[in-house]
């Protein structure tokens, strides 16, 4: 007999109260197409240590805490990709001007983020799980410039209820995706002809508040957030070198100081989005106020063209600017 994975369904809504699914979740929750991907158990089987005085054989076996994680992959739709992205930076504002909604998406530097409640079924009729109280702790997206932009999102959610009654009709995002060809790179406003990019963003969440007197977890915290990524690119000049491993692209001895310059990742669909007037590409744009390039090393193999795998880090930018935003412009209004 068996279930095909193609049969299931995953939609995503913030929550406006921790600890209760959205009674609107059918018609309010934004649901994704997935690659693969599916939340599962952290449990342990807690099992007896040998008991002098008892048998060779292991006395008894009971059922630990239990908290729920996994990592969705998707490729890049931006009606539904702005939820996650919400949950895992904190903060956004909307507008929509003649058709076209502007989410725009900074970080909160509070470690308690929003809380996404899931609607999981697994194999059409296998299994059907309503998670509450989730965190997108880990938001990830790359794309090389013959591929398809995609993503990753690692989740971590409190509970976890079976046998839950899926949405029969949901509402799919079905926006155009995005592909290689439409994806810019600049630093320090000028372009880097890029083979390829990524850029992640980790909450660090602490997952394993277990308490006494209860099976789920006591808190969910984010600890040190991490924003982060690469490209790879065939050097037209050694600036990007000496920048990353000495300092500065015109120094020629190693410094302590590093330059930290502004990154922008521009992403567009090739489709106008349906509401605009005038037409307008949908898009997703990442702007890192300051970014520090990780050393590397110039690496010559015999008839190979140099090229390398740039690694860089997000800073903290001064007081009042984020470190880093995310825009994203598409038809629908809200942020499930």
């Amino acid at each position: 007999m068996g279930f095909s994975s193609q049969a299931g369904q995953v939609g995503f809504m913030t929550q406006a109260t921790p600890g209760v699914f959205p009674a609107s979740f059918g018609t309010g929750a934004a649901f994704m197409k997935l690659r693969s991907g599916a939340l599962g158990p952290n449990r342990d089987l807690l099992i007896t240590d040998p008991e002098i005085g008892g048998g060779r054989d292991t006395v008894d076996a009971y059922l630990g805490a239990v908290s729920w994680s996994g990592d969705y992959e998707f490729y890049a739709r931006l009606e539904a990709v702005t939820t996650l992205l919400k949950a895992c930076l904190g903060s956004s504002s909307s507008a929509t001007t003649t058709g076209v909604s502007t989410h725009t998406i900074t970080p909160l530097d509070s470690a308690t983020l929003p809380f996404v409640a899931i609607e999981e079924a697994i194999g059409g009729t296998l299994e059907t799980m309503n998670y509450t109280d989730g965190v997108v702790n880990t938001f990830h997206m790359e794309s090389d410039a013959n591929g398809f932009l995609m993503g990753t999102a690692g989740v971590i959610a409190r509970t976890g209820v079976a046998g839950a009654t899926k949405t029969a009709s949901p509402v799919w995002d079905n926006s155009p995706m995005i592909v290689g060809t439409n994806i810019a790179i600049t630093l320090n406003a000028v372009t880097l002809p890029a083979k390829s990019f990524s850029i992640d963003i980790n909450n660090n969440f602490e997952d394993d508040d277990f308490r006494l007197g209860s099976f789920v977890l006591g808190d969910l915290v984010a600890k040190s957030r991490e924003i982060s990524g690469s490209f790879t690119i065939r050097p037209v000049d050694s600036g990007l070198w000496r920048r990353a491993v000495l300092g500065t692209t015109a120094a020629t001895t190693a410094g302590g100081l590093t330059t930290k310059d502004q990154l922008v990742i521009t992403c567009s669909t090739y489709e106008d989005i349906v509401s605009g007037i005038p037409p307008t590409k949908g898009s997703i744009t990442f702007t890192v106020p300051k970014t520090a390039l990780e050393p590397f090393a110039l690496e010559a193999s015999a008839d190979d063209v140099i090229e390398n795998d740039i690694s860089w880090r997000g800073v903290r930018p001064v007081a009042g600017t984020a470190a880093l935003t995310a825009v994203v412009k598409s038809a629908k209004a809200t942020i499930s």
